[in-house]
């Protein structure tokens, strides 16, 4: 197979060496046509160096940028989780040594992947993996004035930590909501739109997600719902018989009086106290090459 590489040298904590990837490829069997260090680069090598895939080594934010990037160019994805979460490649099952994903591509299947689009007055962006208010973003504003760990996984059990926080000191706000024309007014702590399972520091929020499917799951935890979200963070999943309440559309509007949010992993600050937000999925955006024996649904 024909390779182009988008390479972040800067994922998760550790420094990745482009000739470790590079060699990995060459090994494989795979002819590396062009390397990339970031999307302009790659949208241009693209016009001038045909390739049967795109490889994308980095962690969750290099994915979801490319993948919104490159939506529609026909190309399909191939990831090399490199950072420290590394959500979208954990929910579609792509996992293992870097030699062991780079020959899987010969014989890997292509699934498609939707992305989704956020319309907030003169914004309109798009998105990977989800949109959300209350926890979530509280969350983020703790986590990134704080040092990124040695190793991924003290980072994960830190991010995790702070989100027990959160929720204990969480106060539940309006939210008015339609789902598909559905009223789904009330109080919550957490609102979140995905597109797959997980979320921040690889929480299963939403397990039956299947962003191959044409839609997006709403997922509300209100204060009922406060126990469960103290078990998502100290257990990465929820297992007991309180469940956050999921919701499949393709259509959202969501009013509410918070001034901030986040779009997959990027914080987003309003100029003015509370706004109106519109969301639309955008199925099949692009394609990624998984495993011929794995697809999003055996993932979990």
């Amino acid at each position: 197979m024909r390779i182009t590489l988008l390479h972040n040298k800067t994922a998760g904590s550790e420094n990745h060496a482009a000739d470790d990837i590079e060699a990995s490829i060459s090994r494989a069997g795979h002819e590396l046509v062009e390397i990339s260090s970031g999307l302009e680069e790659l949208i241009a090598s693209l016009r001038e160096h045909p390739c049967d895939a795109i490889a994308i080594a980095g962690g969750d934010g290099t994915v979801g940028r490319a993948a919104c990037a490159l939506a529609g160019c026909g190309i399909p994805l191939a990831i090399l989780p490199l950072g420290t979460a590394n959500d979208t490649a954990a929910a579609l099952g792509i996992r293992g040594e870097l030699d062991e994903l780079v020959q899987s591509w010969a014989s890997s299947r292509r699934v498609p992947f939707d992305l989704a689009t956020l319309r907030s007055g003169d914004t309109l962006a798009p998105f990977s993996e989800a949109v959300g208010w209350g926890v979530f973003p509280a969350v983020m504003e703790e986590t990134r004035r704080m040092s990124t760990q040695d190793e991924p996984e003290d980072t994960l059990d830190r991010d995790r930590a702070v989100f027990q926080s959160v929720v204990e000191a969480a106060e539940a706000r309006p939210y008015a909501i339609r789902i598909d024309g559905e009223k789904l007014d009330g109080e919550f702590l957490l609102v979140e739109i995905v597109n797959i399972s997980l979320i921040g520091p690889r929480l299963t929020l939403s397990p039956e997600s299947d962003p191959s499917d044409g839609l997006l799951e709403l997922v509300l935890a209100g204060e009922s719902e406060r126990t469960a979200l103290y078990e998502l963070a100290s257990t990465g999943k929820i297992e007991s018989d309180v469940r956050l309440r999921t919701l499949r559309g393709k259509h959202f509007t969501i009013e509410t009086d918070r001034d901030t949010y986040h779009r997959d992993g990027s914080l987003q600050r309003l100029p003015a106290r509370g706004g109106a937000f519109s969301v639309t999925v955008e199925p099949a955006s692009v394609s990624y090459l998984l495993p011929a024996s794995n697809t999003p649904q055996q993932s979990r």
